[in-house]
This record gives structure tokens, C-alpha cells and sequence, in this order.
């Protein structure tokens, strides 16, 4: 995956300008008052700047359901449950120069035609693995965030830059219960993870 120099959030969109102008009436010889009231000349003018991906709107808001994980299956400290898939859905992504360095392990991704993606999960991390996310109304778990490749994800710090096809793209991310040292307490969970999205 390849990115942009200038860095720019998902809310950015194309370039234009607009001019309105309103023709001044020209007064009489005589120098009378229009009839019709002074007139006026306005110039209304503004930037919006091009895109290079947005985030379709069934990816803005999801709900994953992990479903029913036995407490044997987290018998020990770093004891997985099942992964299960986030999808995120990008759309109209622009051919573009640009490039990013990896806040990771320090390379440059960069692309003379692809635009370079880059994400941070925010989420409070779990008390006894930092690594983990935290989940509300049981305990002895937290939740793990991986890429596609299963890698593990940073918390609250940017992941690794993707390049993605102009057009449209799905980017496929894995969240998936890990034991942590703490005691397991049974229960319905939940967890909020949120996700910043940034491309140059």
C-alpha cells in the first residue's frame, strides 16, 4: 500500500470554487435613485479539497458479535478464543502519490499511484495486558486486534501503513478473546473500539 505527503483525514472531499456575482444596475443620466433599491455585487468562493478514500457507512458504525466463548477454552494466560473478522469497506479511492513511514518499524511505504492508509484502534487497555482491549461485565480476558496477516495490532498507537487499490477496497481486520493472569468471571461482555483513519 502506498501514500500522500500531506496528510489528510476521511472527512476531506474534491476541489472547486464557486463565483456569484449579482450585475450592477446602472442609474439614470439624470443620476436618479434605482426604483428598485442600492445595488450590490457579491464574489462567494471556497475549497474542497480532493479525496482519497472515505469509509462506506456500514463500516462507520458495526456491531460483531463474538459469540458464546466457554471459559475452558481460556484456561490459561494467553489462551485465544475465536477470531472473528472486521470488514471495512473504503470507497473511491483516488490514484495518488504519496507515502507514509511506518511508526512501527520505521519504513517508508510510499507509491507513485496508490494512496497509503493508516490506522489507529483507540480503546481503554486492559488493566493486567496493555495489549488488550477491555471489556465491561465479565473479566480474566481482554479483547486482541490483529491485521490480515494475524499480526497484533498497538492499541492507540498508528498500525502499519496499507496500500490500497484505487477504487474500492476492504481492508479485513481480526478481534478475538485472549486470557489474561486475572481470574475469569463469567458474563455477557462488552467493549467500545473506536478507529481513526488517515491517508497521505
Amino acid at each position: 500500500m502506498k501514500q500522500k505527503l500531506s496528510k489528510r483525514n476521511a472527512t476531506s472531499a474534491i476541489m472547486y470554487a464557486l463565483a456569484l456575482a449579482a450585475i450592477p444596475l446602472v442609474a439614470s443620466a439624470a443620476d436618479k435613485p434605482d426604483a428598485r433599491g442600492p445595488n450590490a455585487q457579491f464574489l462567494v468562493s471556497g475549497t474542497l479539497l480532493e479525496n482519497a478514500c472515505s469509509l462506506a457507512m456500514d463500516s462507520a458504525y458495526q456491531d460483531i458479535w463474538l459469540g458464546d466463548t466457554g471459559t475452558a477454552a481460556l484456561h490459561r494466560a494467553g489462551a485465544q478464543g475465536t477470531p472473528v473478522a472486521i470488514k471495512l469497506r473504503l470507497r473511491g479511492c483516488v490514484r495518488t502519490e504519496g507515502g507514509r513511514r511506518d511508526e512501527q518499524g520505521g519504513a517508508l511505504a510510499w507509491s507513485s499511484a496508490e494512496p497509503v492508509i493508516g490506522l489507529t484502534f483507540r480503546a481503554p487497555a486492559d488493566m493486567d495486558n496493555s495489549e488488550l482491549a477491555r471489556v465491561s461485565g465479565a473479566a480474566g480476558f481482554g479483547l486482541r486486534l490483529t491485521d490480515a496477516q494475524r499480526r497484533p495490532i498497538k492499541l492507540n498507537q498508528p498500525s502499519r501503513p496499507w496500500f490500497v487499490q484505487p477504487g474500492d477496497s476492504v481492508l479485513t481486520y481480526y478481534v478475538t478473546p485472549e486470557r489474561t493472569s486475572a481470574p475469569l468471571r463469567a458474563g455477557a461482555f462488552h467493549a467500545h473500539i473506536n478507529l481513526h483513519l488517515t491517508y497521505d
